[in-house]
């Protein structure tokens, strides 16, 4: 599949940083990011406990993380930069911290979520949901059933419904409560129904200042149908992606970009904006 992943980097942000704490919010919110669109104020939240949590530890980047495949989860997750600091204390921390924080983990820049999947099945009638049993999903393929309970899989939706490309109408978003490396690993050995696996990309996607300045904005959003965008600049090109990191479309009319948008299913979008001028930018949507 192709993929493209939008990351926008603090100009204070090397490739070196390796280690980071990624949280998920138990209210998205509690704890999010108090500068979220900003290059230069992302070091807090917009809580107060959280944050004596975060000085303590030096932290000095604090943005948020998008792209997990279920929906009730975006907008929660964050990830952590912090200097001369002991990751594991951060995270044990914020866990601490239950009342905001739901999950701590330390992990990698830019890591995969942990439980989460996009699997492609072999036969598009083979492997589709037909219910749930228990908060576990139940498809019409016992051996799929069977992986499905051992690595309780409560979430599980076809990735592109209004796709015309029968190669994407197999791909499935999956999500659990477990470690998708074993999920993967096991959906993997299952090839008579499931053709291949991947690990959807997060993206950081955050405005920065000078585009600001051109005062674009874009309502309604959240948007049922389409939106309207209002600028006094000349738009050259729209490139909306989902939140795994997908391409959905590229084009140089906004009608062809309403056309996609009423389609879209509810949840999370990211829309690239290249200007006359040569400036881009990127917006958030939320389609309800």
């Amino acid at each position: 599949m192709k993929k493209l992943l939008l990351i926008l980097l603090f100009s204070n942000i090397g490739f070196a940083q390796n280690n980071v704490v990624e949280i998920r919010l138990a209210n998205q919110n509690i704890g999010a990011p108090a500068f979220n669109f900003t290059t230069n104020n992302t070091t807090e939240s917009n809580d107060i406990g959280l944050n004596q949590i975060l000085q303590a530890h030096n932290v000095f980047q604090y943005i948020s993380k998008e792209g997990h495949l279920y929906p009730p989860f975006s907008g929660r997750h964050v990830e952590i930069w912090c200097n001369n600091c002991n990751y594991s204390e951060l995270a044990s921390d914020l866990l601490a911290y239950s009342s905001v924080v739901d999950k701590a983990r330390v992990t990698n820049y830019a890591s995969p979520f942990k439980d989460n999947l996009l699997a492609q099945i072999s036969n598009i009638n083979i492997g589709v949901p037909i219910g749930v049993n228990n908060g576990i999903i139940v498809t019409n393929d016992t051996g799929l059933n069977q992986i499905f309970q051992t690595y309780n899989v409560y979430y599980y939706v076809q990735y592109s419904p209004f796709s015309i490309n029968s190669e994407l109408l197999r791909y499935y978003s999956l999500v659990c409560d477990c470690d998708n490396v074993l999920l993967k690993n096991a959906l993997d050995n299952y090839n008579s129904v499931i053709s291949q696996t991947e690990y959807p990309s997060p993206a950081y996607l955050l405005k920065t200042s000078e585009f600001e300045k051109y005062n674009i904005s874009i309502s309604p959003n959240p948007f049922s149908s389409d939106f309207d965008i209002q600028t006094e600049e000349t738009i050259l090109n729209y490139s909306l992606v989902d939140i795994s990191g997908k391409l959905l479309i590229a084009t140089t009319s906004k009608n062809e970009l309403n056309t996609i948008a009423s389609q879209l299913n509810s949840g999370i979008y990211f829309l690239n904006l290249q200007l006359e001028n040569g400036k881009s930018g990127n917006f958030k949507l939320i389609k309800k």
